[in-house]
C-alpha cells in the first residue's frame, strides 16, 4: 500500500519506521529530562559542608534551677489601650464615638 501526500508517495514500512523513529526521540528526551529532574534534589547538597561528627562527653548534670512564673500583665484596665481599640473599631465601622462604650476587652487564643 502506498500513501501520496502533496505530491510525493511513501510506503507504509517507511511511514511506520519514521513514526516509531519520532516516538522514540520523545521518550529518549523524556527519560533523559525526568533523569536530570531526579538529580535537581542534590544541588542543594552541593555548597554545603558535612559537619564533622565530634564525639563530646555528656555534661554533668547541675542541680535543677527554678523557674520563677512571670504573671502577665492585666492589659484590661489600660485605658490608653482600651482608648486606640475602640478608636480602631470606630474608625473601621465609620461610625462616630459617641454613644460607643467598651465594656471589656477579652484576648482570643489562636493557633498559629
Amino acid at each position: 500500500m502506498t500513501l501520496f501526500i502533496a505530491g510525493s508517495s511513501i510506503g507504509i514500512g517507511k511511514a511506520l519506521l519514521n513514526t516509531l523513529m519520532g516516538m522514540g526521540t520523545v521518550f529518549l528526551v523524556l527519560i533523559f529530562i525526568s533523569f536530570v529532574i531526579s538529580l535537581l534534589k542534590n544541588v542543594n547538597k552541593i555548597g554545603q559542608e558535612q559537619p564533622k561528627q565530634i564525639e563530646q562527653a555528656p555534661a554533668p548534670v547541675s542541680a535543677p534551677v527554678q523557674i520563677e512564673e512571670i504573671e502577665e500583665e492585666e492589659l484590661v484596665d489600660d485605658e490608653e489601650l482600651v482608648a486606640v481599640i475602640t478608636a480602631a473599631i470606630c474608625e473601621y465601622q465609620g461610625a462616630s464615638l459617641e454613644g460607643f462604650q467598651v465594656r471589656s476587652i477579652k484576648r482570643v487564643q489562636r493557633k498559629r
